[in-house]
């Protein structure tokens, strides 16, 4: 990237990132060195860092790599920092700027599926939080970086030209693309890059896979229902697969199919927590309270700091008839993952139960903020209907 297009509140932060990458002898610099680097300066964007703990991240980032690399000097950016950059770029006109600083960056990483942002998700924050004060407008999301490489599927002539080699480089690509664009949260357009290869190597597992995963971001669960099915047929031990399968048929309702894949899981894994977690679910939706809540306990017993059986174990004990402790788990479950929209999503739910609807809004309003709708349904904005506006003082 020319240097020009740096701003001076940046390149303490670029120059930090290069020397932490050589002092530990990693030999790259990816983008959680420049985030680690920016957390460190004192700069744009460090009004929106103050929850996060420098020490944690410094040693969290230093032992993510090898370090064996003994380049000095120049070191390379991974393709990941690149992007990050590239996205800033794109990111800056949004106020007129040309050159981008530490909150175009910071930005730029949050557009991306990675620990920075599953970290920002747990502190509570989300991109606009930061997009509100510093653009003066609420911004969700930015122009895309990415594009499927291909958007036509090959013709039968040039898959009849094409040589082996060229076969699995030109696979490889599309898998790729295909991968980069679901973490970019692109889903259409790793779909698209998904059918073209599946057109070029009908049948691909890999990329009927990620059609699946692609499908259920896009909530067409039918067609990842069908597509895992088929997979299952064919490889029957993808765990993977199961725990997805599991997940879809409960949204849809058909609960004895997902609790038998679920303890299936468990008879191979039984301290697994996501399995505790996901088939004390299947019977907490089925309004089994009593049953579901032992795979809860255990699940806490295994994972104590995972937020999402304490959320739900304590909304079982609300309905056995413990408000105090249920709200009590619940609260828990926030402190490690102040994201959670379904933990406020059920917070919103009890309050609503108990008359107290200026609470339920305010919970009802945090799930929606945190992206309820976006992951499940739009159950809290009917819920949220229902409650009427707000009342007057």
């Amino acid at each position: 990237m020319p240097n020009n297009n740096i701003s001076e509140d940046l390149k303490p932060a670029i120059a930090s990132s290069r020397d932490l990458a050589i002092l530990w002898k990693h030999g790259f610099i990816n983008y959680d060195h420049i985030f680690l680097a920016i957390l460190k300066q004192k700069c744009m964007a460090s009004d929106y860092l103050i929850q996060f703990d420098t020490d944690q991240w410094e040693k969290k980032v230093k032992e993510s790599y090898p370090a064996k690399s003994r380049k000095k000097g120049s070191i390379p950016l991974t393709l990941s920092a690149e992007r990050v950059l590239k996205h800033a770029l794109k990111i800056a006109p949004i106020n007129n700027e040309t050159n981008i600083n530490t909150v175009h960056v910071l930005l730029a990483i949050l557009s991306c599926d990675n620990e920075v942002t599953s970290a920002f998700n747990k502190a509570g924050m989300t991109i606009t939080d930061i997009t509100l004060p510093y653009f003066k407008r609420e911004i969700k999301q930015f122009p895309r970086l990415l594009k499927p490489i291909r958007d036509k599927a090959y013709t039968r002539m040039e898959i009849f030209f094409s040589a082996i080699w060229s076969k699995k480089k030109k696979l490889g690509q599309l898998y790729t693309n295909a991968v980069d664009l679901y973490h970019y949260r692109q889903y259409n357009d790793s779909v698209k890059s998904c059918q073209v290869a599946l057109a070029f190597s009908p049948g691909n597992a890999m990329f009927r896979a990620w059609m699946a995963y692609n499908k259920i971001k896009l909530k067409e669960n039918d067609a990842a229902i069908d597509l895992l099915t088929e997979l299952l047929k064919e490889q029957p031990d993808q765990k993977g697969h199961k725990f997805n399968l599991s997940y879809l048929l409960d949204v849809k309702g058909n609960y004895p199919e997902a609790a038998a894949l679920l303890d299936g899981l468990l008879l191979e894994e039984p301290k697994n927590d996501l399995f505790l977690n996901n088939r004390g679910f299947n019977l907490l939706r089925q309004k089994r309270y009593t049953e579901a809540m032992p795979f809860f306990e255990k699940a806490i017993k295994e994972n104590p700091n995972a937020p999402y059986p304490q959320n739900n174990l304590g909304f079982t004990k609300y309905n056995l008839g413990d408000l105090n402790e249920g709200l009590a788990l619940i609260d828990c479950s926030l402190k490690l993952d102040k994201g959670n929209s379904y933990a406020y999503r059920n917070k919103g739910i009890i309050f609503m139960e108990q008359g107290d609807k200026t609470e339920a809004r305010k919970n009802f309003k945090l799930a929606l903020k945190f992206g309820f709708t976006e992951k499940y349904d739009n159950e809290v904005e009917r819920l949220l209907a229902d409650l009427g506006v707000d009342d007057q003082i």
